[in-house]
């Protein structure tokens, strides 16, 4: 990686500054679903986090497994077992995270008012979601091909074991396919008639701002009109629990009651709480959406994706890696720090996370820091990884239309970087022109999104 190698966020400019786009090329938001824990409608989560409730519990089958921390925001299992039993069969071979996706698109899709499919090749679907890890089952049936003599593994015959017998200790045979993240990308493109551009994100925890960007750009530059983005995720998984907390990233439960873990920017915080869930905003040219007579929600009003080779699991400590990805997105926006209403910050109310945003807080907005509220959506709905910035951008529009601030449970008391912050601890009815929305992945990928008032 290149440090601070920035991924299109530069205006286009005539030699004196940057060049507005035309009305016309405005990106708008016309559709958004969602979905986590036992809810399935935005509406009705934005309510439950609104009251300060949490979706943070113990996993029914985490203790079973022996994980030592037992914690997290699962998807309700039967909530689960609906949704992959209402997916039609024409959304094809579709994995857990796929079919969180198809559910999330689909209400977006219907609530955007478009037609079933499409009747051009300008619409895209960019979906974000990372590589998705073994279930224990499936680790069993695959040890049982390893030649550990000869330090090799047979997975031509692991493979051809469940072809020829069907299933391998009851696994679906075509459990491959289904977790491949781009297969839910080529449904949803198949089934809407999106196929005009198709990329499936995995940039770790920015994934899911990611792919919003990417629709994005392609909408700002006219080559599509309408386009599906958004993330699916589904992480609460013995391998991926084992995983991160074997790095450390994952809050010990030390006692402490499910909710009351995950801790963005107190001083007491100790790590995220993994979670699972999918979140889809349908964007589309303004041009577009005003000609069919769609309600416009919001505007996607800037965005900015910057790499930087700082270190796997952190970036600089000073924050300007986080300074430099907030200021590129002002930039394309048009905007200053003083039009920023809000913030939903990336909060993974992880030490060293934390300490990095905020100090780029402090940074871009200086002695006005405290002015902009924040709000850590982490906190009551766990960290979804490639998923997060997908929803936290839904519940961004949301605040946008609702002039309602979300709470950040949890938060007591700052420590020295975090202080100076105005983190909002409770429902708060404010005026909401303008949120900036962060995502920071490991690896070092970030990114910033502005959304904004439809205008």
């Amino acid at each position: 990686m290149t440090p601070h190698s920035t991924n299109g966020a530069e205006l286009p400019t005539n030699g004196s500054g940057p060049v507005a786009h035309g009305a016309e090329h405005e990106v708008v938001v016309t559709g958004i679903g969602l979905v986590a824990g036992q809810l399935t409608d935005p509406e009705a989560l934005f309510e439950h986090l609104a009251e300060g409730r949490t979706l943070i519990g113990e996993h029914p089958l985490h203790s079973e497994w022996g994980v030592p921390c037992a914690v997290s925001a699962h998807l309700d299992p039967e909530v689960q077992r609906e949704l992959a039993g209402a997916a039609p069969a024409e959304a094809g071979p579709l994995g857990p995270a796929g079919v969180l996706a198809w559910h999330a698109a689909a209400q977006a899709w219907e609530r955007s008012g478009l037609p079933r499919r499409l009747e051009t090749e300008r619409g895209g679907v960019f979906l974000a979601c990372n590589r998705m890890v073994m279930e224990p089952a499936e680790l069993t049936a695959l040890a049982a091909h390893v030649d550990h003599d000869a330090g090799a593994l047979d997975l031509d015959g692991y493979l051809d074991r469940l072809d020829d017998a069907g299933t391998d200790g009851g696994l679906d045979p075509h459990r491959h396919q289904k977790i491949q993240p781009d297969t839910a990308t080529a449904a949803l493109a198949d089934y809407f008639g999106a196929t005009g551009v198709l990329e499936t994100r995995a940039d770790a925890c920015a994934a899911g701002g990611m792919a919003i960007g990417s629709a994005y750009r392609y909408l700002r530059s006219g080559v599509l009109d309408v386009a599906l983005a958004g993330g699916a995720e589904t992480l609460t998984t013995l391998a991926s629990v084992t995983a991160f907390y074997g790095v450390g990233a994952l809050a010990p439960a030390a006692g402490k009651e499910p909710g009351e873990l995950s801790r963005p920017f107190d001083k007491d915080r100790s790590g995220f709480v993994i979670g699972d869930g999918a979140a889809f905003l349908v964007l589309e040219s303004r041009a577009h959406a005003e000609a069919r007579g769609a309600r416009i929600l919001a505007r996607v009003a800037g965005y900015a994706g910057v790499t930087e080779a700082g270190k796997m699991t952190s970036s600089s400590r000073d924050g300007s890696d986080y300074a430099v990805c907030m200021r590129a997105a002002l930039t394309d926006a048009g905007l200053a720090p003083e039009d920023i209403d809000h913030i939903n910050a990336h909060g993974t109310s992880t030490e060293a996370n934390d300490t990095c945003e905020a100090a780029a807080l402090h940074t871009v907005f200086g002695a006005g820091v405290g002015d902009v509220p924040v709000t850590g959506n982490k906190s009551a709905m766990g960290h979804s990884l490639a998923n997060s910035g997908a929803a936290e951008a839904v519940l961004s529009v949301l605040s946008l239309q609702r002039q309602t601030l979300l709470p950040t449970l949890n938060f007591a008391e700052p420590d020295e970087v975090t202080a100076g912050l105005d983190v909002v601890t409770e429902r708060r009815p404010a005026r909401v022109r303008t949120v900036l929305s962060n995502s920071f992945g490991f690896g070092g990928q970030n990114c910033s999104l502005i959304l904004a008032q439809a205008g």
